[in-house]
């Protein structure tokens, strides 16, 4: 009776390891059946970083291949304005047929999906034209780490271009391991001053003045600026182009609201 009782209490639990088994594999099941087959490799979603992909994102299209250059078109921008300005100076198209702001090369919001991808993206630049509109988004928790993150590593570029609502942007959004920045916007008459830190970099090749037509040139007081900050244009205690290093990238701000082309 014994030896019976015994071999009944080890079929019993043979039972409930194989029963535990099969729930385990269909809950497997479930969790490939609820994520694409590219959610769950690395490899396929590493190679698509840096590659655009035609039209606009879908989940069943494969891995979200982020552009090189993304321009944000969100909260505060003009896209009628001096957003679609910058947008065709760096060169990003439209949609063809309604010439619309729509594809995986405009950034619409730093909390959705497309960013949740973007900021593990390497070589590569988003830009934030002038805010003029509600003074631009306030990020979240999640959204802040995230921007953190592309700046810092994967050797990426935040270009952010604009007047006081634009520094505040940097300000309200952007930090790194000393906690964030506290830029004081200010402005000063033109014109301003091409500086020595330029040379070996693209500025290099720029004027060597740049105009301050009427107010359309605002900047940062050269004080507020982290030591680590590079000013490549400034007049007095005003810088209008300087970049701030941060880790592997680079935050770089551009005091100018491209209400117009300056020729």
């Amino acid at each position: 009776l014994e030896a019976r009782a015994a071999k009944s209490a080890q079929n019993e639990k043979a039972i409930a390891m194989s029963h535990a088994k099969q729930v385990l594999a269909e809950k497997q099941l479930d969790l490939l059946r609820d994520f694409p087959y590219w959610a769950a490799n690395s490899a396929q979603s590493d190679a698509a970083k840096g590659h655009g992909q035609y039209g606009e994102w879908r989940v069943n299209r494969g891995p979200p291949y982020v552009a090189a250059t993304t321009l944000f078109s969100g909260t505060g921008v003009d896209q009628a304005g001096s957003g679609n300005l910058v947008r065709r100076i760096v060169g990003i198209k439209t949609s063809f047929r309604f010439h619309k702001w729509e594809g995986d090369s405009f950034l619409t919001d730093f909390d959705g999906p497309q960013f949740r991808y973007e900021y593990r993206n390497v070589h590569s630049q988003l830009i934030v034209p002038p805010l003029e509109i509600s003074g631009g988004p306030l990020l979240g928790w999640n959204a802040i780490h995230r921007l953190y993150m592309y700046v810092n590593y994967g050797h990426n570029s935040l270009i952010v271009a604009g007047g006081p609502a634009s520094l505040l942007f940097i300000n309200s959004n952007v930090i790194n391991t000393d906690g964030g920045y506290d830029l004081e916007p200010k402005w000063i008459t033109g014109p301003y001053e091409r500086q020595a830190a330029a040379e070996g970099t693209p500025f290099a090749a720029c004027a060597a003045t740049l105009p301050g037509p009427g107010t359309q040139v605002h900047g940062a007081a050269i004080s507020s600026l982290p030591r680590e900050a590079i000013s490549y244009y400034e007049t007095g205690d005003v810088s209008v182009v300087f970049e701030i290093p941060s880790g592997e990238g680079r935050v770089l701000f551009l005091g100018f609201d491209f209400t117009e082309p300056v020729i």
